[in-house]
């Protein structure tokens, strides 16, 4: 038994250009950048989660002195003491840093994370949605008879 392989029609050869040319030049860069996206939003959720831990560690100190390795870049690490632990100070973002005693700086750190996984999970959305578009695309490729 031979199978016979037609031709595609003209239309729709011109309809698999078009699902083709949206898919490589909008959906699967899309999805690449909300991928990528993605992982910058677990990254970030993981270090507040972090330093929200070490916040927890300075509160138990009571404001004593500590004596730790502080990285000054290129990783070259010197010993350091730091006399007050009471207050530290968070990077903002866009160069812009504020001195928090350590309970406003673990409110802020929590309300950080609880809008990075809000964003993660809108991410997440977006790339089950992608996926899903995607998969109708191959469906419509695949047929051909595709409208």
């Amino acid at each position: 038994m031979s199978t016979v392989i037609k031709p595609l029609t003209g239309m729709h050869a011109e309809r698999s250009q078009v699902y083709t040319a949206h898919l490589q030049n909008s959906l699967l860069p899309e999805l690449e950048m909300t991928r990528h996206n993605l992982m910058i939003m677990e990254n970030d959720i993981s270090e507040y989660e972090n330093l929200r831990g070490k916040i927890e560690e300075l509160e138990k100190l009571d404001g004593n002195s500590i004596e730790t390795l502080t990285e000054m870049g290129a990783g070259i690490w010197v010993e350091a003491k730091i006399p007050d632990t009471n207050v530290i100070t968070l990077d903002l973002g866009y160069d812009l840093h504020m001195d928090m005693n350590l309970k406003e700086a673990k409110e802020y750190v929590i309300k950080k994370v609880e809008i990075l996984k809000r964003k993660r999970d809108n991410f997440s959305k977006k790339e089950e949605f992608l996926v899903w578009q995607i998969g109708q695309f191959h469906g419509a490729l695949s047929q051909p008879d595709a409208r």
